[in-house]
């Protein structure tokens, strides 16, 4: 071979050793191009989702807060999140927007943002949709005695809060009013004081509830959509968080009651006669929706109560009751002597916030839409 192949063929041979080199090059470079990206973006991912938790945890102190946080620096990148009154699906909520920023100054900068919708009240508390009236039932029900059944809002003392009402009583079936019972309402603003009266202003007979009454004391709350999937109650009541009670036999409650007290029945049980002196959650209720609760004769409660079967309200009631089932025993009489279920909206907020993100320890029970 003569010195000028042999020239050329070494020249060539060079040639491909550089264009190699220089492609192995540029692939290495960007495998660690992607690397570092997909570093970044895990990055920014958990600085977004990190500023979402962060403010459902402020709103569960404050319902107020809508400040976020603008340019915040957290594990070494950027948060900022914003909070806006709106609405979603029909519910007041408030839109979470959080947005983590990894890499910055670099060719490399990701962003990430993560978006929340979650409803909020006082103390986390809220006012569960099915309470529609100081009573709500899906069966027929009859008041007699000197029951008062009152609509108008009351504070936790039981003095009126004028205009912030609701009905008295909202059936899915009939009411009937006897003896020496009274309903009191607030319709449009306007409160109207308990009185021997059936009219459409303090009572609705007959309703249609949307999508189905609920079945669950879970289903009460709004269920899995407000952070109350099937279960949620039983097993804050099971936690003891708060002073929270599970039992199958009412005997072994203790007084007054707190947070979640959950009270599992057999089948056709009856808790009779009932204490139910204390505040928060109260369920009774089991798998059949036939627990009965009968003559609450002593103490007075003050949250929500929510009961498959409830009859003879003897006693003081402040805040609302929800009955489950369709077919309720006694002649579905839910009062016949003395005794008073005054509708209270803070109540069922300290009640809701007891049973909700205060009580389980979850910033995010509200919750009603979560995108990344």
């Amino acid at each position: 071979m003569s010195g000028k192949a042999i020239l050329i063929l070494v020249l060539g041979v060079t040639a491909v050793i550089s264009v190699t080199f220089t492609n192995l090059t540029e692939t290495s470079s960007q495998a660690t191009n992607n690397m570092i990206r997909y570093y970044n973006q895990q990055n920014a991912h958990n600085i977004a989702q990190t500023g979402i938790h962060m403010a459902l945890r402020e709103l569960t102190d404050s319902s107020s807060w809508r400040t976020g946080y603008g340019s915040l620096s957290l594990f070494n990148g950027v948060l900022n999140t914003t909070l806006v009154d709106t609405t979603f699906d029909t519910l007041n909520v408030v839109m979470i927007t959080s947005t983590g920023t990894f890499g910055g100054g670099t060719d490399l900068e990701v962003s990430s943002t993560s978006i929340v919708y979650t409803v909020v009240g006082g103390g986390g508390g809220f006012i569960p949709a099915s309470v529609l009236a100081a009573i709500t039932t899906n069966n027929q029900v009859e008041t007699s005695g000197t029951l008062t059944v009152d609509g108008r809002d009351h504070d936790l003392n039981g003095n009126l809060v004028p205009g912030a009402g609701t009905y008295a009583i909202w059936t899915t079936n009939n009411f009937n009013r006897k003896g020496n019972s009274h309903l009191g309402s607030t319709e449009s603003g306007t409160d109207y004081a308990p009185a021997k009266v059936e009219n459409n202003n303090v009572r609705l007979e007959g309703q249609s509830y949307p999508g189905g009454y609920p079945s669950t004391p879970d289903g009460v709350l709004g269920g899995a959509a407000m952070g109350y999937p099937p279960g949620t109650l039983k097993s804050i009541a099971l936690s003891g968080v708060g002073g929270s009670q599970y039992v199958t036999n009412p005997s072994l409650l203790t007084y007054p009651l707190k947070g979640v007290t959950y009270v599992e029945l057999p089948a056709g049980g009856t808790w009779n006669p009932a204490n139910i002196d204390g505040e928060g959650i109260l369920v009774v209720h089991n798998s059949t929706n036939d627990a009965t609760i009968k003559n609450m004769n002593w103490g007075t409660f003050k949250g929500l109560m929510i009961a498959d079967d409830i009859v003879h309200i003897h006693n003081n009631i402040i805040g609302a009751v929800v009955g489950l089932s369709p077919s309720p025993s006694s002649g579905n009489q839910i009062g016949n002597g003395t005794g008073s279920i005054l509708y209270s909206r803070e109540a069922l907020m300290n009640a809701t916030s007891i049973g909700g993100s205060s009580a389980g320890g979850s910033s995010t029970s509200n919750v009603v839409a979560w995108w990344d």
